[in-house]
């Protein structure tokens, strides 16, 4: 007898097979036990009727900075009360299907929460957070650098190698690590008007990948522009975040050196972002690809793509509105289904170097992470809020 037993599910177990029309997955400790097409033989100590929705996994998204920027943008929250507007944050991507974060902390300058308080709070989260630690400039004038090692300090001085071996050893995945263009954040354009600006020079990033790789862990690159993707490909980077303004053809170069590539269709940099014909572009070139929602931002004004009201800030909740039109383009150049739906489950697990090969996938020895869901979000389905069920380790955690 399993733990949990979803059954009268339509199944999309993205391993690679297609759909099934009528399944069952049975759960046990955690971990999917069985999955099948038809009625299950064995029964459970918790049923679920699925009422032939679709069964899939759970939502990724592997690029977020639900506690610190997107604190501010959401709740205007400060002191005491950014943890708690977190969480907040947190629970909304958890209420949406999403089961899986990439969150940052990059040391925001009014933000003041320490690297273990973020440890603690996602080791003891319902659901998986994966952390990144860096630094971050900010494209005011002058330049205003932050990192995670000096929380709500601008800093005077660069950072020390013990200060990089810190926040490199204390880093789950490869994220925004380090900045290479000055961003814009969550400030209007006027007042960010160096953002965009390389700062960084070779020999200092070469230093700092080097640190990473020493201490085990790969390491991802806010990026816009060719000149900062070359410098980080010639460094020896691992991941790119955003990527935006990089030119048609590029891709094939990011594929020759295994680096693969965060999207933020929306926006996320001071350039235009990456339209879903240039996604498509660098998905064809052969480059690893993953959609997230990002800071809790407005859209970029020339994200033409999008139809979001004036003032309007894209969080977790959009995460299915962000894929959309990336979705329907691919699709309609023949990009098969499970590839496409990919971007917000595989594709963005394995952007957070989870060592877990099965994950994102619904397969015996997979984590029990899924939704049931009236339709394929992206596809068939941009409000979040309709999924019915969401599990996380095969536990119950949001039910409608």
């Amino acid at each position: 007898m399993w733990d949990v037993l979803i059954r009268n599910g339509k199944l999309l177990p993205l391993d690679g097979r297609g759909m099934r029309e009528q399944g069952y997955i049975g759960i046990e400790s955690g971990i999917i036990a069985a999955i099948g097409d038809g009625a299950p033989l064995a029964g459970a100590r918790q049923e679920i009727d699925a009422h032939g929705m679709l069964v899939m996994p759970a939502l990724v998204d592997c690029h977020t900075h639900l506690m610190e920027y997107a604190t501010g943008e959401v709740y205007n929250a400060q002191g005491p009360a950014q943890s708690l507007a977190g969480l907040a944050n947190w629970m909304t991507a958890l209420a949406h299907g999403i089961v899986t974060l990439g969150e940052h902390h990059l040391g925001h300058p009014v933000l003041c929460q320490p690297m273990e308080t973020y440890r603690k709070l996602a080791d003891k989260a319902p659901m998986e957070v994966y952390l990144a630690f860096g630094e971050c400039t900010i494209g005011t004038d002058p330049l205003s650098r932050v990192a995670a090692v000096y929380p709500g300090t601008s800093l005077n001085g660069p950072l020390t190698e013990e200060d990089w071996e810190k926040m490199a050893s204390a880093s789950d995945f490869p994220g925004e690590n380090l900045f290479l263009n000055a961003t814009v954040a969550n400030l209007p354009a006027s007042l960010a008007p160096r953002a965009g600006e390389v700062v960084y020079e070779q020999i200092k990033l070469r230093k700092i990948v080097d640190i990473f790789h020493g201490c085990g862990k790969k390491v991802g690159a806010h990026i816009e522009g060719v000149e900062s993707a070359q410098m980080f490909l010639e460094a020896g980077g691992d991941v790119i975040a955003h990527g935006h303004g990089l030119p048609v053809g590029y891709g094939k170069e990011l594929a020759r050196h295994n680096v693969a590539m965060v999207a933020t269709p929306h926006a996320g940099t001071s350039s235009r972002p990456s339209s879903p014909q240039e996604l498509y572009e660098l998905y064809r070139d052969g480059v690893r690809l993953a959609l997230a929602t990002d800071s809790c931002i407005p859209p970029h004004p020339q994200a033409d793509w999008y139809s979001f009201p004036e003032g309007y800030v894209v969080g977790p909740a959009d995460l299915a509105r962000v894929a959309r039109p990336v979705f329907d383009y691919f699709l309609k150049q023949g990009v098969p289904l499970e590839e496409v739906v990919a971007l917000i489950t595989r594709n963005a697990y394995q952007m957070l170097d989870a060592g877990q090969p099965l994950a994102g996938t619904l397969q015996v020895g997979a984590p029990a992470h899924c939704i049931v869901t009236p339709g394929i979000p992206g596809m068939e389905l941009d409000d979040l809020h309709e999924i019915k069920k969401v599990f996380w380790r095969g536990q119950l955690v949001v039910s409608r």
